[in-house]
């Protein structure tokens, strides 16, 4: 495999972003939908926030690397 140039990085990166909104976007609406049938937000929820957390801890962690 070749290395990726700075066009491929840059569209990988929005792919990226995009994929991470929708499954943010699905699972809250998903959560909230059981949420008002059901009184509880089932599974989605945890597994929610965990994504987001690990999201944000990537940023920081790549962002304080490359300063």
């Amino acid at each position: 495999m070749k290395k990726m140039d700075e066009m491929q990085k840059h569209q990988s990166g929005i792919a990226a972003r995009i994929a991470f909104s929708f499954y943010t976007v699905a699972l809250l609406i998903w959560s909230l939908i059981d949420y008002f049938k059901n009184g509880n937000t089932g599974w989605q929820f945890p597994i929610l926030l965990i994504g987001c957390a690990l999201y944000l801890w990537i940023q920081v962690y790549h962002n304080r690397k490359t300063r």
